[in-house]
């Protein structure tokens, strides 16, 4: 039926009766159509600005979203990281509202980006007409960034996805540009209080962890990281699982689409509570 209509088609009609190169267009147009259909973003954007920082909310296309869940997002990244690949994409298609910021980009857990959390969760469900927070989805620089924000604001939901979460600060060394840019975010040396590892015993138990991770991560490696934070939790009893893929830190088996959406939809019965009026709370404590 393609060709019938390229054949028919008043332009491509013509060049197609050229043969040398019918073949090659065809071909080309099947794989634009294909890749087109594959790759569009579903529902809607709105984006805003808070505080000089920009703001996004992704929006199904259902009239009861599932929840909201907040995408903390890597070194260099900012407001639309990753929010129209495949990846965070499967999670509107399934009914989640997915929100961002640019968390002042390579804030690595800093005063700075806790506030932006703060300000990105009351936005959100102002913007959504109070959908709850229930999931926080974060990308190796984004899981100091989430992580801070529970346990210097209280943004706690009741779930927490890490991919390649970035732990301990201390141990970025392989990190391109890594030492340097975390002195650069926090004006000299990380606080103490402000590097995850530190603070693992001050996480909710309530919230449920799930940390995807790699042993062939040389930049944020398994055992300072992820093993790490999965075994502090364990001691304390919390519900905190690994998800063990292989490949160097930006390998795509990190972005396990059904992983993701397994995790989430396990989230969808999580109760979740608006920010309170001091905007320190989220989720049952």
């Amino acid at each position: 039926m393609l060709l019938a209509r390229v054949r028919t088609h008043p332009v491509l009609g013509r060049i197609f009766r050229f043969r040398p190169l019918a073949p090659l267009i065809a071909v080309l147009l099947v794989l634009a159509t294909a890749t087109a259909t594959a790759e569009a973003p579903t529902g809607s954007v709105i984006y805003g600005r808070l505080k000089a920082q920009d703001v996004r909310l992704s929006m199904p296309p259902t009239e009861h979203p599932k929840g909201i869940a907040i995408y903390f997002h890597g070194q260099n990244g900012g407001v639309d990281n990753r929010m129209d690949e495949p990846w965070l994409q499967a999670l509107v298609r399934a009914g989640w509202i997915v929100a961002s910021s640019d968390f002042h980009t390579d804030s690595w857990g800093n005063e700075a980006s806790t506030q932006d959390t703060t300000n990105l969760v009351a936005w959100a469900e102002e913007q959504s007409g109070g959908v709850p927070i229930k999931l926080y989805v974060s990308g190796s620089m984004g899981g100091t960034v989430s992580l801070n924000a529970m346990t210097h604001a209280g943004l706690a939901p009741p779930c927490w996805y890490g991919v390649k979460p970035a732990i301990d600060l201390t141990k970025m060394d392989k990190v391109p540009g890594g030492p340097r840019i975390i002195r650069e975010a926090f004006g000299g040396d990380v606080p103490f209080d402000r590097n995850p590892v530190n603070t693992i015993d001050q996480l909710p138990t309530s919230t449920r962890y799930r940390m995807v991770t790699s042993p062939e991560d040389t930049w944020v490696r398994e055992s300072e990281n992820s093993g790490r934070l999965a075994a502090g939790l364990q001691a304390r009893g919390a519900d905190a699982s690994l998800y063990v893929v292989h490949g160097p830190h930006d390998d795509p088996s990190h972005f396990d689409v059904d992983d993701l959406l397994s995790f989430a939809a396990s989230c969808e019965s999580e109760e979740g509570q608006a920010v309170t009026g001091d905007g320190t709370a989220n989720a049952a404590s």
